[in-house]
C-alpha cells in the first residue's frame, strides 16, 4: 500500500513532544569559525580540496557544525577536525550517490585493496578511517570502521530497492537498511571521549544506534514530506506496518524515548560517561536546527521546550 501523507501541524507538534520528553531544548549554536578555517586548512594540507577538485568544501560547513554541536565537548581538537571532514564527505557521497553508485559501489574492495578510489572523496574518506584507531580507542574505532563500511553498502541499497515493494513480512527490514545508511556506531561511540572506559558506555550501543537514526529521521521528515521522497525509513516502516506515515513517526517517537531512558540507566553509575552523552544528545539536536536549508526546521515555528507536554496520540 502506498502510506498517507502527515501534515505540517502534525510533524511540529510530534516533534515538540519529543523534544520535551527528553528534554531536548531547541536552539541554535553558532557556527565556530575558528575551527571552520582548520577544517578548511586541514582538507587543503591533506589533498582533500585541490585546484582542480573543490567539491567536498561546500560540504564542510555541515561538518563543522555536527563537530561544533554534538561533539562540542570532545575536547581534542584533532578528534573534532576529523568528526567534521568525516562528515563532510558523508554528507557528500550521500548526495553524489543519488545520482552515481558506482564510486560507493567499490569502496571496500578498493580500501582493502589498497587502491585509489573512484572518487576524489571517498580517496578522503578512505584515507579518515584509517586514522580512527589513533583518535578512538581500538574497539570504538573498529566499530567506526565497520559502520562507514555499512554506509557505503546503504547508498547503493537505497538506490537499488528504490521501487521495491516492502513485505508486510519484512517488518524489520525497514530498520536493518536504515542501521546500514545511517552510520550509527560511528556517530553514537564518538560521543564519549576516550578516557572514559569502553566497558562504561559499550552496552548503551543497541541503543546508540537507534538514537542516531531515529533522531535524524524525526528531524528529517518535514524536508522529506515537502520534498516528496517516499523511500525514507517512516515511509518504509508505514509501509511495512500498512499504517499510515503519522502513526508510523509516532511509533518511532515512542521508541527513541525509550532508548534515550534505556541509555540514562545504563550510564547512571558513570557521571562522565551520562555528562557526555547529554550533550551528544542534545547537540544532536542542535546539529539539525543549525543545518537550516538542509532540514527547514525553522519553518515549523518550533519553540524553545523546557518541560514535557501532554502525549501525543498513538
Amino acid at each position: 500500500m502506498q502510506s498517507m501523507s502527515i501534515t505540517k501541524q502534525e510533524i511540529s507538534s510530534a516533534i515538540q513532544y519529543f523534544l520535551s520528553r527528553c528534554s531536548f531544548p531547541y536552539r541554535k549554536v553558532p557556527m565556530d569559525l575558528s575551527l571552520l578555517e582548520l577544517c578548511y586548512n586541514e582538507a587543503e594540507k591533506r589533498g582533500y580540496i585541490t585546484k582542480g577538485s573543490e567539491e567536498l568544501k561546500s560540504y564542510i560547513p555541515g561538518g563543522v557544525i555536527i563537530a561544533t554541536t554534538t561533539y562540542g565537548h570532545l575536547e581534542d581538537t584533532s578528534a573534532k577536525v576529523w568528526i567534521a571532514l568525516l562528515t563532510a564527505t558523508a554528507l557528500f557521497s550521500d548526495d553524489k550517490g543519488q545520482k552515481d553508485t558506482r564510486p560507493a559501489s567499490v569502496f571496500s574492495e578498493r580500501l582493502l585493496a589498497g587502491q585509489p578510489q573512484e572518487d576524489h572523496v571517498l580517496d578522503a574518506l578512505a584515507d579518515l578511517l584509517k586514522e580512527a584507531p589513533r583518535i578512538f580507542p581500538r574497539i570504538t574505532a573498529n566499530f567506526m570502521v565497520v559502520s562507514m563500511l555499512n554506509y557505503t553498502n546503504g547508498l547503493l541499497m537505497e538506490k537499488q530497492a528504490l521501487d521495491m515493494k516492502i513485505s508486510s513480512a519484512a517488518d524489520n527490514y525497514p530498520t536493518f537498511a536504515r542501521l546500514i545508511s545511517g552510520a550509527p556506531e560511528l556517530y553514537g561511540l564518538a560521543a564519549f571521549p576516550p578516557d572514559i572506559p569502553v566497558e562504561a558506555f559499550i552496552q548503551t550501543l543497541p541503543s546508540l544506534m537507534l538514537i542516531v537514526i531515529n533522531v535524524n529521521d524525526i528531524l528529517s521528515i518535514y524536508k522529506e514530506e515537502i520534498s516528496g521522497e517516499s523511500n525514507n525509513y517512516i515511509s518504509l516502516l508505514a509501509d511495512s506496518r500498512g499504517c499510515n506515515k503519522g502513526h508510523a513517526l509516532h511509533s518511532i517517537i515512542h521508541e527513541t524515548i525509550e532508548a534515550h531512558e534505556k541509555i540514562l540507566r545504563i550510564l547512571e553509575p558513570n557521571k562522565a560517561a551520562t555528562d557526555a552523552y547529554m550533550k551528544f544528545a542534545c547537540g544532536y539536536v542542535d546539529f539539525h536546527t543549525g543545518l537550516e536549508n538542509r532540514y527547514r526546521l525553522d519553518e515549523l515555528a518550533l519553540p524553545f521546550i523546557a518541560k514535557a507536554n501532554d502525549p501525543i496520540d498513538d
